[in-house]
């Protein structure tokens, strides 16, 4: 006896994971062809490092400051 039948055509969460699956690879084959695409989105992570390193360096010399 058979419980359950197969079921015919695409259902909405099909539809809405094909869709993200080729939205992601449209966005990357753009990252891999574009080298400013590319730089725009890592950009917030180089500024982030920047901004670390900036604090970094302020707190040593703060420091110094109250050790001297």
């Amino acid at each position: 006896m058979k419980m359950t039948e197969p079921m015919p055509g695409a259902t909405g969460m099909d539809i809405v994971v094909g869709l993200a699956v080729l939205f992601a690879l449209i966005f990357l084959a753009a990252w891999f062809a574009s080298p400013r695409l590319r730089a725009w989105v890592e950009r917030p992570k180089y500024r982030f490092q920047a901004d670390v390193r900036t604090y970094d360096q302020v707190q040593k010399l703060k420091g110094r400051n109250f050790t001297s």
